[in-house]
């Protein structure tokens, strides 16, 4: 640290350019390569990070606001001492606390009106926008970097959805959405938008005192519950403007957290946001108590630390262990934890954040009153305890399908089949009185009904006081158990209750708070906002689901590299999926297993390999995929492939094998895999030999390996494959389903649809092929009358490269 700035620091709170009593007229800030000067009237006037001006052209104020739908600036800007007052264009006042230190300026509103209903820090632009982390709130450009920072949950990245168009007219402002494998972010929800012309920062509060009704989803009056206590105030609102070299902005984001008392989570005693460890990958899988130490074996072999149970609870809510996991709940939980730790691995979960299960105790029998409604019905009769077709005066909350459509009045819950409008009213037909367990009752017209929220996996919701229960039971399960990894699937879900980004920083929160060992824990969710920046290990998002490896999502996960690299985060690749023979897909190979290696290799990013119990049990070669895995990884985690060979491992049309010579060495073979080539034998003339004639082509002149099917009814026998290098021959029968492998090595092997070892078949010759195009025979003998179809792909291998652990 500068002692010389220090010492300014400690002995003056700021530095006065020009004054006349009572009236300021330009104020200077400073921190650590930053200074920041403000006009008389509460408006940058300048901002230099390592001595370069950054503030671009125009007017940007440190506060605005709103009020009754209009924007309100400020007008004029007094300082005694650490107050900053603000008289705003309608005469109000709002009054921050500014600090200085060599970490960060702060701002924090300790007065404001009660007649506004929202207050921006900024929006503020700057003229470096060469890398805009939109999420974390960091412009670089050059050798420099800018940044702004909430300080509590009720600060959010962005501005609230109804203020966006008057701030983008009146800042001359926008920005493109961030696209993502799980969202497209718009612009007004970025803490920091690259404007083209430069990097708007814009950081916001809301009163939240009042009840109000809110555009959710497609429903634009959705009931807005008030929040109870200080978070509801804008007062306490809290950001941290800061710059830095480039090189030193992530620890400076570091520090500001330690001094300022964010969330500062510690994995293997290094900060989670530096922590190789925080892109570690790991295994998924549907394992339970009496097959855990089998699925630990194969954890190990794999070189993983972390084993995750993709759905491990019987209901969502109360968080119920379901009996296939565990037979004794939390404490069995807890003996499955242990008994990984002695073996060096943590467990971790997943859920659905606040998705609530119909079958949970907050539902059935007597279901809370906390359940999220989207609004009030008014019933035109009373009901008596069978009526199934329900008259209401007419609602707009009809607009937007739901997958349960459930209503709550008292303790009973109804669902509806159909709804019909009829004048001004609507006729609820098909009802199912006493829906979810709960009881048929009479109830008086008088009575509020109740519309809930619901979502498509059938699951209702918690309003925002409910889904802080949820979030301490997660942290009791952590407490009790010891997990030590958790995905918050559905994180958006927390938006249904009006609240926007302050209700999914709401319940991270809780939870986080209330653990009482936060030490080497891993958390990722399905969305990542500016303040869960800092809670959140990393984000794992790419799904392998009814797509083969090398399908699954590949654009999106590489979208997903730069999404995470500007925004200084952790990088992950995302899930894929190791699967046994299936309808509609073949057992997973060696092949596509090392493409995904190689991408995670050259992105350096971390994944997630799921494996169900039943493909780790029964693919033939899963323990080679396992070793596969643990070999790329560890040569990843050392970062041992060079920065020419990652920029080829990232490009997903290059195809690789990772050789493992001995402990220290390895060859990293470039492939060249062929399409598939067909020969049918049906489409043979009587007395015709089986074969076909095909042109290969390969690279490099190289041996070649074989992968043979045999599709249909019947079989083939003793393979042949003539090149102008040669004849390979392979004794023995390929019935329909199997398969022929020939390795590198000449090495032939028969094997099952998913590749488990039948027998050894031998060998007579040598499989070469020329560099270039060459024309290949290819023939067998038929078994029977029966005329199957045999499909084929070759491989053959570039020149070695070394790499050393």
């Amino acid at each position: 640290m500068d002692l010389k700035l220090n010492k300014t620091l400690k002995c003056a709170m700021m530095v006065l350019l020009f004054s006349l009593p009572g009236f300021l007229f330009a104020v200077d800030l400073k921190t650590y390569q930053t200074k920041v000067s403000i006009d008389e009237k509460g408006f940058y006037k300048s901002i230099l990070v390592s001595g370069k001006e950054i503030l671009s052209d125009g007017q940007y104020p440190i506060l605005s606001a709103a009020k009754n739908g209009l924007l309100v600036l400020p007008k004029s800007l007094q300082v005694n001492g650490d107050k900053f007052s603000l008289t705003m264009e309608d005469g109000e006042k709002i009054i921050l606390k500014v600090s200085q230190t060599p970490v960060a300026i702060v701002y924090e509103i300790v007065s404001i009106n009660k007649s506004y209903q929202a207050v921006v820090f900024g929006p503020l632009k700057v003229n470096i926008n060469e890398v805009v982390g939109e999420i974390v709130g960091v412009a670089q450009q050059n050798d420099i970097a800018f940044g702004v920072q909430s300080l509590h949950i009720k600060t959010n990245g962005g501005i609230p959805q109804e203020l966006a168009e008057k701030y983008s007219k009146a800042f001359n402002y926008r920005g493109d959405n961030t696209d993502l494998s799980v969202a497209s972010i718009p612009f007004y929800n970025l803490a920091a938008v690259d404007a083209k012309t430069g990097t708007v920062f814009q950081l916001s509060a809301r009163n939240r005192e009042n009840q109000e009704f809110r555009k959710v989803q497609q429903i634009k009056n959705s009931l807005t519950l008030p929040i109870k206590g200080p978070d509801a105030k804008i007062e306490g609102a809290k950001i941290a403007l800061f710059g830095d070299l480039r090189s030193d902005i992530l620890k400076r984001i570091g520090k500001i957290e330690l001094e300022q008392g964010l969330p500062h989570p510690m994995i293997n005693g290094e900060w989670d946001k530096i922590s190789r460890a925080a892109m570690g990958s790991y295994l998924i899988s549907d394992f339970s108590e009496d097959d855990f130490d089998f699925v630990l074996e194969k954890t190990k072999m794999a070189g993983f630390k972390n084993i995750y149970h993709t759905d491990p609870f019987a209901t969502w809510g109360h968080f119920n262990w379901k009996p296939s996991f565990v037979k004794n709940g939390d404490e069995g939980v807890k003996q499955l934890v242990d008994r990984a730790k002695a073996k060096g691995i943590h467990v971790g979960i997943h859920t659905l954040t606040n998705f609530l299960t119909t079958t949970d105790a907050y539902v059935t029998p007597i279901p809370s009153k906390k359940l999220l409604k989207q609004g009030v019905l008014t019933l035109v009769n009373d009901l008596d305890s069978n009526r199934t077709d329900i008259e209401i005066l007419k609602s707009d909350l009809f607009e937007m399908p739901l997958s349960l459509n459930a209503l709550q009045i008292e303790d009973e819950l109804i669902t509806f089949g159909k709804y019909e409008v009829v004048g001004d009213k609507i006729l609820l037909t098909k009802c199912t009185r006493g829906a979810f367990g709960t009881r048929k009752a009479v109830h008086s017209k008088q009575n509020p009904l109740y519309k809930l929220w619901d979502y498509p996996y059938k699951t209702l919701f918690p309003d925002l006081e409910l889904q802080d229960e949820f979030a301490q039971r997660l942290a009791e399960i952590f407490n009790k158990t010891g997990i030590k990894q958790i995905s918050f699937d559905g994180l958006e879900g927390s938006m249904y209750t009006g609240h926007d980004y302050y209700a999914t920083a709401k319940f991270i929160t809780e939870y986080y708070n209330n653990l009482k060992d936060k030490s080497d824990l891993i958390n990722d969710a399905s969305r990542l906002d500016h303040y869960l920046w800092h809670i959140h290990t990393r984000m794992n998002w790419g799904e392998p689901w009814g797509e083969a490896m090398r399908q699954g999502q590949v654009e999106n996960r590489i979208k997903n590299q730069e999404y995470f690299k500007r925004n200084l985060f952790p990088r992950m690749l995302g899930w894929f999926l190791v699967r046994t023979a299936e309808r509609k897909f073949e057992a997973t190979t060696l092949e596509d297993l090392e493409w995904a290696l190689s991408e995670s290799a050259g992105f350096d990013a971390g994944y997630a390999m799921t494996i169900n119990m039943k493909t780790l049990r029964n693919h033939g070669q899963i323990d080679k995929l396992l070793e596969a895995m643990k070999n790329w990884d560890e040569l990843r985690a050392v970062k041992a492939f060079s920065a020419n060979q990652m920029e080829r491992l990232k490009d997903p049309s290059t195809e690789w094998h990772l050789q493992k010579v001995d402990e220290k060495n390895y060859l990293l073979h470039p492939l060249y895999i062929s399409k598939p080539f067909t020969c049918d034998l049906a489409g043979m003339q009587p007395g015709q030999p089986g074969g076909a004639d095909w042109s290969w082509y390969s690279p490099k002149e190289s041996t070649f390996s074989i992968r043979l099917k045999v599709e249909g009814d019947g079989a083939i026998s003793n393979p042949s494959f003539t090149t102008p290098k040669g004849v390979i021959k392979i004794e023995g029968t390929i019935a329909s389903g199997q398969y022929l492998l020939l390795d590198h090595e000449g090495n032939a092997t028969l094997t099952d649809k998913n590749y488990k070892v039948l027998k050894t078949l031998s060998t007579e010759g040598k499989a070469v092929l020329p560099q270039g195009e060459s024309a290949i025979a290819f023939a067998c003998d038929s078994t029977s009358d029966e005329t199957p179809a045999v499909i084929i792909r070759y491989i053959t291998r570039m020149e070695a490269e070394k790499v050393k652990l």
